[in-house]
């Protein structure tokens, strides 16, 4: 999670930052990309440590899977301003996540730990626990301070907020 709200103007200086190497690393994925640019795709990039991959090829048209990276919108939260996300779908419709205490479990392996307070210090309620409802995800990354379904603020990630399957580029 971020210590403040991320706006569009921060997340551009976050893009400028990266200099000569980040335009080198979009050049390169853009040359990967239009290998397979298919109309119902985009370019999403990542904008935190939350994964090890920073630009994905995002494709509307395909189904997501359990085990799938997916670009969403978010609920409004107060971390996050106007950006997707990219996340991974640990649980889908009919699957269970198993909850111990701030652990959260699919299949019995972890999958999240849910921390307690966020980096500014505010108290963190912990996602659902169960069955994943019909047309609705559990999507986490294995960063600590990822902001995923195992807080509630993002909680089921429904389909209709689902922009495509992403597919890590960089």
């Amino acid at each position: 999670m971020s210590a403040a709200v991320l706006s569009r103007r921060q997340l551009g200086r976050r893009w400028r930052r990266l200099g000569l190497l980040g335009a080198l690393l979009a050049t390169a994925a853009g040359v990967k990309a239009a290998a397979a640019w298919e109309r119902d795709s985009y370019l999403s990039f990542n904008w935190t440590e939350s994964l090890p991959y920073w630009v994905f090829l995002v494709d509307e048209t395909a189904e997501p899977e359990t085990g799938d990276y997916v670009d969403f919108w978010p609920p409004d939260n107060p971390y996050y301003d106007g950006i997707s996300f990219v996340k991974r779908i640990a649980a889908g419709p009919g699957e269970r996540v198993a909850c111990e205490g701030r652990t959260f479990l699919v299949q019995g392996t972890e999958v999240a730990r849910a921390k307690t307070y966020s980096l500014r210090g505010e108290p963190l309620a912990p996602g659902p626990c169960g069955t994943v409802p019909a047309g609705h995800y559990f999507v986490v990354t294995p960063h600590e301070d990822s902001f995923d379904s195992r807080y509630e603020e993002i909680g089921y990630v429904p389909r209709d907020r689902v922009r495509g399957v992403a597919r890590p580029l960089l």
